[in-house]
């Protein structure tokens, strides 16, 4: 699982960052907590209800987080912004490119249980 460096969060999130993190990495799971990922396919970002986090097959080693939100449409938002924001700093079309490639930089690395 990685973390993005400058993870985004919304309101009901904001100074929660460490207990979520811990909560996906011990398969506990939360309630109406999304987070944002980036996708694995031609998709820019995933978003993924942490009750899914719970099961045990889950592959949660390759996630890349780059953020959290309270609700479904929190995180539409959330996510929305967020695309504003990589898209200015990176480039509309490559940012997605640019995250993966600066991996090692851009991302903490967390070991899941």
């Amino acid at each position: 699982m990685y973390i993005y460096k400058k993870l985004i969060t919304d309101d009901a999130c904001q100074g929660k960052e460490n207990r979520i993190i811990r909560k996906i990495r011990m398969n506990a799971g939360r309630l109406d907590t999304y987070l944002i990922c980036l996708a694995h396919n031609s998709d820019l970002f995933d978003l993924i209800d942490c009750k899914n986090l719970k099961q045990k097959g889950y592959p949660k080693n390759d996630l890349m987080i780059l953020g959290f939100a309270q609700g479904r449409e929190s995180a539409i938002d959330l996510s929305a912004k967020l695309f504003l924001s990589l898209s200015d700093e990176y480039g509309q079309d490559r940012f997605k490119q640019a995250l993966l490639a600066k991996k090692d930089t851009l991302f903490r690395r967390y070991g899941c249980i």
